[in-house]
Parts: C-alpha cells; structure tokens; sequence
C-alpha cells in the first residue's frame, strides 16, 4: 500500500488540510482511495494522473468545508463513487451546515446518486487493501475513521490529531460523544499510526498521552 499526503492551503488562508490518495499494484494495475478532497482540485488530480491511480472511492471523513472543497470536480474526473457516514449526507449536500461560506470554499454541487451513506462498522476493499469505516461522533454526528487493516493505518480526519482531538461547538459536535469516540479508538488501538485531517502524522500512542490530559483537564477520564 502507498499513501500520499496532499497538503492542500484551503482558500489560501494558510489553513492545511491533508488529502490523501491511498492505493495499492497488483500486475500493473493500480487502484485507491482518496480521502477528504480538499479545495485544490487540481493538485490533487496532478497527483492522480503522476501517480496513474484508479480511484474507486472518494472517503469523507466529515462534511466541512476544508475537507470537500474539491470534491465536486473530483468525482467528475474520477467516477468514483463518494462514502460518507450517513449522520453527515445532509451536510455534504449543503442541507446543513458545512461550514463551506466560512472557509471562503465554493459550495459544492453533489448528485445524491452519486453518494454511498454508510454505519460503523461498514467495510470495503480494493486490490489487496481491506478498509473499515468507524463511526466517531464528536466533531461532527457523521465523522469516520477510516482503518486499513492489513497495513495498520488509521485515518482519523478531525476526531484526532497528533497531539489533540477535534473541537465538539461546531454544528453536530458533542465532547460527550467525542469521549466516546476516543474511548472507542483508544481502547481498540495501541500501536497504529493515525493519517490526520490536519498536522503531522504519528503513531497513535504519542498523542494518547496528550490528548488524555486535554480530556483530563475538562474533569473526564479517558
């Protein structure tokens, strides 16, 4: 398995977001994921076309803005059908806040047909990566992790970062479902290295140790 991290500045304000393109060869053939298209489309299908990958799904990790800026252009370019947990498809569809006029990111324009709304636990494979969908409630009620197991990999979107989890005060967010979420994950893994929505990529046990504290410090133990 390859995964290339594009670091795309959303609305060029200087605010980072991590696209990454994940895909696996086998005889020649290659086949991905991208996950978060976020508000450069072309960069991110320069690296499609560098790379010469197929993309058989596009992975929300949450509806926000910074996260979907490129994804209407991208699923025309790529035909790949888009996954989204099912808490989050009014806000992928601009029904709900997204956040999209915040971010100064264009409003995106998605064909619902083209949309596979999913639950936790829901899984899928493409050549010989097998991936599994994990509901983590707390920066948004339909925000993923998304896990590939045979390479332990976490992609963990805004529910964790290296050193801190996503906020919970924007529409949808809880901190109560946030702690269970990371209650969830923390319990579940000890030794895999998460893929951020934003920042630097770590094993998860560095940023248990901070992220504890931060949860500690709001009087709840993780």
């Amino acid at each position: 398995m390859k995964i290339e991290v594009i670091k795309i500045d959303v609305a060029n304000q200087g605010h980072i977001t991590n696209t990454y393109l994940v895909y696996d060869e086998v005889n020649g053939k290659k086949e991905g994921i991208l996950i978060d298209p976020a508000d450069d489309a072309m960069a991110i299908i320069d690296k499609i076309k560098e790379e010469n990958v197929n993309i058989k799904y596009i992975v929300i990790t949450h509806a926000h803005g910074d996260h979907i800026g490129a994804l209407e252009e991208l699923t025309v370019y790529t035909k790949a059908k888009i996954i989204v947990h099912r808490n989050d498809k009014a806000a992928l569809l601009g029904k709900e806040e997204n956040y999209c006029d915040m971010l100064h990111v264009e409003k995106q324009d998605i064909a619902e047909e083209s949309i596979l709304q999913v639950d936790d636990n829901f899984s899928f494979t493409v050549l010989n990566m097998d991936f599994e969908i994990i509901h983590t409630p707390g920066h948004t009620s339909g925000s993923i992790c998304i896990f590939e197991k045979n390479n332990n990999s976490l992609f963990t979107g805004d529910t964790i970062f290296c050193d801190c989890y996503g906020r919970c005060d924007l529409f949808s967010g809880s901190f109560e479902d946030m702690v269970h979420s990371l209650r969830k994950i923390f319990s579940r893994f000890d030794n895999v290295v998460i893929y951020p929505g934003h920042d630097k990529i770590v094993n998860i046990s560095s940023a248990k140790k901070r992220i504890r504290m931060l949860v500690a410090m709001k009087g709840t133990i993780l």
